[in-house]
């Protein structure tokens, strides 16, 4: 929204760089760099303890709270990157209206801005959510044993315990998941568009 809104184009150059340098560095390199951040002797529980916040350290990996870290930093450019095209096209001129007609700023943005960028949301959520299932390494590393995604379940079913029907079965069941999602992905896509072309 920042980025949309955002008049200078210098800046805006400069917050989507600071996203998008994520991706310039290796997966693997990232999630290792959480680890290094988020364990007990990490810059996190650090900086929490320096301040007096906590007074022993918070276990940040090896369980839920690190793999959803870790996914977050992984998969936000995904979702900027189909967000921002949307809000950049939606005219201001409709909020400015709404505030001019009386509308405070959180209900111009929620009742006019919010629904315009549902098709940027949508899509970002669909691309993301999709690509989260298949990833492997993040969860693997930075998970526990207690909260297994299924990428690292089928992988300990056919490495671990050799049992391959299983791994075959949550194979199948991610695939079709996959395309299911993708199905309707593209039913929501339809049904903006054949809106758009009502009004």
């Amino acid at each position: 929204y920042l980025i949309a809104i955002i008049q200078s184009t210098k800046w805006k150059r400069i917050i989507m760089g600071i996203v998008m340098i994520t991706l310039w560095v290796s997966l693997l390199v990232r999630t290792f760099t959480w680890m290094v951040i988020l364990q007990d002797q990490g810059a996190v529980n650090g900086l929490l303890m320096a301040f007096g916040i906590i007074k022993e350290p918070v276990r940040l990996v090896f369980n839920s709270t690190g793999v959803i870290i870790g996914m977050t930093h992984l998969l936000l450019p995904f979702m900027v990157m189909n967000l921002y095209p949307v809000m950049e096209g939606i005219d201001r001129r409709l909020v400015e209206a709404a505030k001019g007609m009386g509308a405070r700023p959180y209900k111009a943005f929620f009742q006019i801005y919010f629904p315009l960028s549902l098709p940027g949301i949508i899509a970002g959520s669909l691309v993301v959510f999709v690509m989260a299932l298949g990833y492997f390494v993040t969860p693997a590393l930075l998970g526990g044993q207690s909260d297994m995604m299924i990428s690292k379940l089928i992988h300990d079913n056919i490495q671990v315990t050799l049992n391959w029907n299983i791994a075959s079965a949550l194979s199948l069941i991610l695939l079709v998941a996959t395309f299911l999602i993708l199905g309707l992905s593209y039913f929501i896509t339809r049904m903006f568009s054949v809106f758009k072309g009502d009004e």
